[in-house]
């Protein structure tokens, strides 16, 4: 019998490290320059990127990355501050087009992350902790949300030739109608809000376009969170506390990763891109102070059957399996594919327990296995889709 792979290729779970906040920005703060860049330096040589690739990536090259990326300068880097800072808008430098154009070509993908991220209550005070207002709670109405998220949208294809999916709300804020500016752009997936409550996924949509709503679970700082310092004094004090009962938290984080595996759900690490901040403290998640953690997430996951993917190839998927409905008789599989969304490469994964063969006209297409079922990814066609089974 021969039915839909809940993952492309019959993986048990996908896995994609979300990264916020990659901006081309500068904040001198520490002596490091991979410290201090937010996306500046681009791939250069001593560039946070180049720290990742280093440090990361070259160990574990099928990790894939979605950045989630502001088009316009980033307003959390204050103007008022005491480091040196660099900051620009999407445009403004070729070089920093030319690195998200990179990015995407090395498999990893570029999202939309609101314009500039908000703004402070009061300009003059550097915390931003109750002194900071994120980019979706200032939409007032409908049309300017609308007309904000869209300019990115046709930033990103000017500048970059990038087609933008999908995205998430500046610090996971949002208000009443932030949903409908959404749903009015039609992006394929939104991150909503963040979730690490150890429970299966289910698929969940919103707005009449059927936008998928995409989870975040795991915090990529969960193997150091109770031991890193971060320049508040208050904060650090009690990690002297906390620091003791790291390896326990480190037994429950393995435990949380093999739960959202076997689960089949989806794995999103949640990260940021640069620890410094222009008040001088260490921004809580980054992937410099996080990097042994995240080093213990990837190769824990080394042992199980993992889709690495971005979160646009993740949605991507989930579309396609849901508007694809499957008819057999006899020794014929009909597919009918809606191809609302213009999704260019449709790839539906089928399964079964025994080997099979699909033909369509000239072609034919052979089951493999993989995670101990048959399988065959096949490319759709918007409308049906024949095929003669073989066994």
């Amino acid at each position: 019998m021969i039915a839909v792979a809940k993952w492309y290729n019959n993986f048990q779970a996908p896995a994609v490290l979300m990264i916020d906040d990659l901006s081309d920005a500068y904040i001198e703060v520490y002596k490091q320059s991979y410290k201090n860049d937010w996306g500046y330096m681009c791939n250069e040589k001593g560039s946070s990127f180049d720290f990742l690739r280093k440090e990361l990536l070259e160990a574990f090259p099928h990790i894939r990355i979605t950045f989630f990326v502001p088009y316009l300068k980033h307003n959390v880097i204050n103007e008022n501050t005491t480091f040196h800072y660099k900051k620009f808008s999407l445009g403004e430098r070729q070089e920093y087009a030319e690195f998200l154009s990179f990015l995407v070509k090395e498999g990893h993908e570029i999202a939309h992350h609101g314009s500039d991220h908000g703004q402070y209550i009061d300009a003059t005070i550097q915390e931003t902790a109750h002194n900071w207002i994120h980019e979706w709670a200032l939409f007032d109405n409908v049309e300017t949300g609308v007309k904000v998220a869209k300019k990115g949208i046709d930033a990103f294809k000017k500048y970059c030739d990038i087609d933008i999916s999908g995205g998430k709300y500046c610090g996971y804020t949002s208000i009443d109608n932030s949903e409908e500016i959404i749903d009015r752009c039609d992006f394929l997936y939104w991150c909503v809000k963040p979730s690490y409550t150890i429970k299966e996924y289910k698929e969940a949509f919103f707005g009449n376009n059927r936008i998928v709503s995409f989870p975040t679970n795991f915090a990529g700082n969960s193997f150091n969170r109770l031991v890193y310092l971060s320049g508040n004094n208050k904060r650090d004090n009690i990690k002297k506390i906390t620091k003791y009962f790291q390896p326990l938290y480190n037994l429950y984080s393995y435990y949380q990763l093999y739960k959202l595996y076997k689960q089949g759900n989806i794995i999103s690490v949640q990260e940021h891109n640069s620890p410094s901040t222009s008040y001088g403290t260490v921004q809580s998640a980054n992937i410099i102070t996080d990097i042994k953690s995240l080093k213990k997430i990837f190769k824990f996951l080394r042992f199980f059957s993992i889709w690495y993917a971005t979160c646009e190839e993740i949605a991507t998927y989930i579309y396609v399996r849901e508007n694809a409905d499957i008819t057999i008789r006899k020794d014929m599989l009909s597919i009918y594919f809606n191809n609302r969304k213009k999704i260019k490469r449709p790839v539906l994964s089928l399964i079964s327990k025994q080997a099979f063969t699909l033909t369509q006209e000239s072609s034919e297409i052979s089951s493999c296995l993989n995670n101990s079922l048959y399988v065959a990814n096949i490319l759709l066609q918007d409308g049906k889709n024949t095929f003669k089974i073989k066994v």
